[in-house]
């Protein structure tokens, strides 16, 4: 099946009579306009003016607060260095979106429901159990819709996948093994040098990567879990395991520059990790400019003068190199690795987080299920495997294409659906989902939510639980 017939599963835009006029768009407001606010969210407005319109802004960084404000035309009187102002104005638009670090998630997203705002909330939720549960709730309480960027749900690839579990055809289900195979360079960018390397500042790994993980399993399986255990630690972003001489930044004279993976000129300049994971996992056209661009990044360049989709390639300006300077160009990248926290030697940042997990869990259906996560893969993916009466399914979601293949036991019958999306839609079509499905959820009360603020809750509860295994060495029942 193609990514045409496969959008149909996903919801294009809302939903009304012909006959009738279109309804306005939904008018929201951008409460931190980094990454997934301004360059995922923003983008979408500014694509679909149609559906949703930003018309304030919150943002400490007053480059990224006025690029925003430019991008989405707001007026200098609706621009806010902080959300408190910005939330003490008499009601402004029909939703939120609160975007900021993990940390600072739960006082903005409860301002925003008390004064009458819907909320779309990034995950995690929170950085605790109790304030996950006040948002719950706060939303609740006040009748407001509380969305959690869960896009798993919403990609092509899962919801494929939940209908062939659905339908019966693996039978009855026994067993799920379940991976986040976070790449090595990945693990590097957020989990060792980013945003989400220290639980005291952010969250347990488990729950920062994984909520999406432990949402989309009992969602697949239509089932509870009920109880589990984990296991895993920090076993190699360790200093003890630098390389002898090694500085604390890779750009103050690194004697293993040439040979270290990690060396941050040859991720964030060089790119190559990037394309080299896209060349391996995708398929068609961007699978072959992504090799070409590991060998001969000029015939790329030359290319994409004839043929514009090349320059998502060519001209790339997007994640991780966003996150690394506003105006990622090798120039100011480098600048920015000279004296950045993107800059420093894996082995010598202040990251505590692990870098492997397993959590062994009991469903109420009586499967057994695993979740593995680990930052220390060739490229990055879901990988899942289904063992079911009848057959069994496995399953890989990436960044360059997705899949999905059933074999049947009796018959020795394979059928393979290709479940990848447009590159240019994050998260395998994910993000464009999640905010399509967001305007239609709003215009219908709630109606077409795929999810549930309280839905949500469970999977961080259970990211909760198997942290707190993990570092008690038990078993913990989910009530």
């Amino acid at each position: 099946m193609n990514n045409l017939q496969w959008r149909a599963i996903i919801p294009s835009g809302p939903r009304y009579n012909s006959s009738m006029p279109p309804p306005s768009p939904v008018t929201a407001l951008l409460i931190g306009a980094g990454q997934r606010g301004a360059d995922i969210y923003g983008r979408y407005a500014r694509t679909h003016p149609d559906q949703i319109r930003f018309v304030a802004v919150a943002e400490p960084d007053p480059a990224r607060r006025a690029r925003f404000a430019t991008q989405h035309h707001i007026p200098p009187e609706h621009q806010f260095e902080t959300w408190e102002p910005l939330l003490a104005l008499p009601q402004l638009a029909d939703a939120a979106f609160v975007c900021t670090q993990d940390e600072q998630h739960t006082a903005p997203a409860l301002a925003a429901m008390r004064a009458g705002y819907h909320v779309l909330l990034e995950k995690p939720m929170a950085t605790t159990a109790e304030e996950c549960i006040q948002l719950v709730q706060t939303s609740e309480e006040t009748g407001r819709q509380l969305h959690i960027s869960h896009v798993l749900r919403y990609t092509p690839h899962f919801v494929k996948l939940r209908e062939i579990i659905q339908s019966g055809a693996l039978g009855q289900v026994i067993n799920v093994d379940h991976r986040e195979n976070v790449a090595w360079w990945h693990m590097a960018h957020s989990y060792v040098r980013g945003n989400w390397r220290n639980r005291a500042q952010s969250s347990p790994m488990i729950l920062a990567k994984c909520c999406h993980d432990l949402d989309i399993l009992p969602w697949l399986l239509d089932a509870e879990c009920e109880s589990l255990s984990s296991v895993g630690g920090l076993l190699h972003y360790r200093a003890e395991n630098a390389p002898e001489g090694a500085p604390a930044r890779c750009l103050d004279g690194c004697p293993v520059a040439d040979t270290c993976p990690y060396y941050a000129p040859f991720i964030y300049i060089d790119l190559l990790p990037l394309w080299r994971a896209i060349a391996e996992t995708g398929s068609g056209i961007p699978k072959l400019a992504a090799q070409t661009q590991t060998r001969a990044p000029e015939m790329v360049r030359f290319l994409s003068r004839f043929a514009p989709d090349l320059r998502l390639i060519s001209d790339y300006r997007g994640w991780p190199i966003s996150v690394v300077a506003h105006d990622p160009t090798p120039e100011n990248l480098r600048a920015a690795l000279q004296t950045g926290p993107y800059g420093r030697c894996v082995y010598h940042c202040d990251n505590d987080v692990v870098d492997h997990q397993v959590v062994a869990m009991q469903f109420s259906g009586g499967q057994s299920v695993t979740l593995t996560m680990h930052g220390h893969s060739h490229f990055e993916g879901r990988t899942t495997r289904i063992q079911g009466s009848r057959a069994e399914v496995q399953s890989f979601f990436g960044t360059g294409g997705s899949w999905i293949e059933v074999r049947e036991h009796r018959s020795g019958k394979r059928t393979r659906y290709d479940t990848s999306a447009n590159l240019k839609e994050g998260h395998g079509g994910g993000d464009q989902g999640l905010m399509a499905g967001f305007v239609n959820s709003l215009r219908e009360g709630g109606e077409s939510a795929r999810t549930t603020a309280r839905q949500a809750l469970k999977s961080h509860l259970m990211a909760f639980a198997a942290e707190a295994a993990r570092v008690e060495g038990k078993v913990v029942r989910i009530e």
